[in-house]
């Protein structure tokens, strides 16, 4: 399904399934997880993305990852971490039952992409995003609607939105909103790989921040100075290291 006049489906249902699988219990497990976690510690598990999606590369494509590519990719996450704390005081505070969760919310979503790269996009014949969005859109919702049901909190919800109807309008934004987003990141997975797509949307926060500073000018703390340096710095060394890794192949390519 494209936006072409295409309706030919590429990919499996069998993988859409399991896509939609992983792509809920990283929602499920990351929300579930706030309720034993405070913010300054969601931040943490959720900037650290791009680390877990390498180890999974390895592991399900075959991918190799230097100690310097690793050790770049600490430097970001540090300094995502350290950047976006700066908005907020705090610190993390742990709880078993919380760090169970949200462990197992980013393991999800660095299967998740993964999964996307390998099985819809790096084939023979690819999928399109819009085909992927559709089918694992339309699994997760039965998904969904059975674990809603499952653990009682589909009353809950529907009450909650016959008594505030002004919520589907919100639920529309939100979904208009998350479909543009998810179509985009689906084309940085197809064009440029999971742990470059990860890369991206750790930076999301960091941009939303500068922005917010041009909109509602605020006090610079030193969060704000270590957290921009340790990503430059990490942006800096792995753009180095991708050059070398492409001229050593070019190199032996001749």
């Amino acid at each position: 399904m494209t936006f072409t006049g295409s309706f030919s489906r590429k990919g499996a249902i069998k993988d859409y399934m399991v896509l939609s699988m992983l792509t809920l219990g990283g929602m499920y497990f990351t929300n579930w997880s706030l309720n034993y976690l405070n913010y300054a510690t969601r931040i943490m598990f959720k900037s650290s993305k791009v680390v877990p999606t390498m180890l999974v590369g390895t592991l399900t494509q075959g991918r190799s990852y230097t100690l310097a590519e690793y050790s770049a990719a600490g430097v970001l996450v540090f300094g995502i971490v350290l950047f976006t704390l700066g908005d907020r005081e705090g610190y993390p505070h742990f709880h078993s039952m919380g760090v169970l969760l949200i462990a197992l919310g980013v393991l999800c979503d660095a299967g998740t992409s993964n999964f996307e790269e390998k099985r819809f996009f790096r084939v023979e014949q690819p999928s399109s995003q819009a085909e992927v969005i559709f089918y694992s859109s339309l699994i997760g919702a039965a998904y969904g609607l059975v674990l809603l049901v499952w653990t009682g909190e589909m009353g809950p919800a529907v009450r909650h939105t016959l008594q505030n109807p002004e919520v589907l309008g919100l639920m529309l934004v939100s979904a208009t909103m998350g479909y543009a987003s998810i179509a985009f990141v689906l084309h940085l997975i197809a064009q440029f790989g999971a742990t470059n797509t990860e890369i991206v949307k750790s930076l999301r926060k960091v941009l939303s921040i500068c922005v917010s500073f041009m909109l509602y000018p605020k006090p610079v703390n030193w969060k704000y100075g270590f957290g921009f340096i340790a990503c430059a710095s990490s942006l800096g060394i792995t753009h180095y290291l991708k050059s070398r890794k492409r001229n050593a192949d070019g190199s032996s390519s001749m």
